[in-house]
């Protein structure tokens, strides 16, 4: 076989990647993947590895999930004989510049290959061009609880906020930061406050000998809320613009609203 072939396969002896780069695909962007591949066919061939008498994806995982719901039974390959750091190399190359990227896959992937002692962090980072530091975050949503996995996963929080959060050393209170953070919104830099504040408290608890209580720790340091007039919604003051106006205005405008 040439280094490189193209040919059409039968989609029951294509495989997906092991492990996968993603764990799962939003169902919309499945949903409208599958559309198109039904009326217009696989525009884009599957980049394959022999595997046996079948293939494994090495890139396209998402495509053959789409084929399979779209039904269609024959799909157009381009077939590498690549070996297992060749293969783990080119998907995160395939998967580096894509926007739906889901970190906590992408992170779990990561980890595998390192803890497998397939590369180490730092001839990851050089092979697909990635800082320690990048390889690093990745390894700590890889240690990440799942309550914060599965928020950063549907894209609930930022991952900057996550990361800070994620290093609050002990787990109940690092559990309610986190959900105040979800539930009022937090901006990296109020996250990296609350991480100093309270790991600084906990720290002085444990010195102490008092427990860690609630009562015992800074408070959360939130994104303050502003409520509008007209609709009655609270929103984050990052999200408001301040502006200047007449008090003949203000007046007209309030007249105009009913309010």
């Amino acid at each position: 076989m040439n280094e490189s072939e193209q040919k059409t396969v039968n989609i029951g002896l294509i495989e997906r990647p092991v492990p996968p780069i993603r764990e799962f695909f939003e169902e919309e962007d499945l949903a409208r993947l599958s559309a198109s591949i039904r009326e217009n066919g696989i525009l884009v061939p599957l980049l394959v590895r022999p595997k046996g008498d079948k293939f494994e994806v090495i890139d396209g995982d998402r495509r053959l999930a789409a084929a399979w719901s779209a039904g269609v039974r024959e799909v157009p390959i381009i077939i590498r004989a690549l070996d297992d750091r060749a293969t783990h190399i080119q998907r995160m190359l395939a998967n580096k510049d894509r926007a739906d990227t889901d970190p906590v896959s992408e992170a779990k992937y990561i980890a595998r290959l390192i803890v497998e002692k397939i590369f180490t962090a730092e001839e990851y980072a050089e092979k697909i061009g990635r800082s320690l530091d990048w390889i690093a975050d990745r390894l700590a949503i890889a240690e990440m609880p799942e309550y914060m996995q599965t928020a950063l996963a549907n894209k609930n929080i930022a991952l900057g906020v996550c990361l800070e959060i994620s290093q609050v050393k002990d787990a109940s209170t690092k559990e309610r930061y986190f959900r105040e953070a979800l539930r009022s919104g937090m901006t990296i830099h109020a996250a990296k406050i609350s991480r100093l504040m309270v790991n600084e408290a906990i720290d002085a608890l444990a010195e102490s000998a008092k427990p860690i209580t609630e009562e015992n720790l800074p408070p959360v340091q939130i994104i303050p809320q502003v409520r509008c007039e007209i609709t009655g919604e609270s929103l984050p003051i990052t999200a408001t613009q301040m502006i200047r106006v007449g008090i003949e205005n203000y007046k007209k405008f309030r007249s105009e609203l009913g309010i």
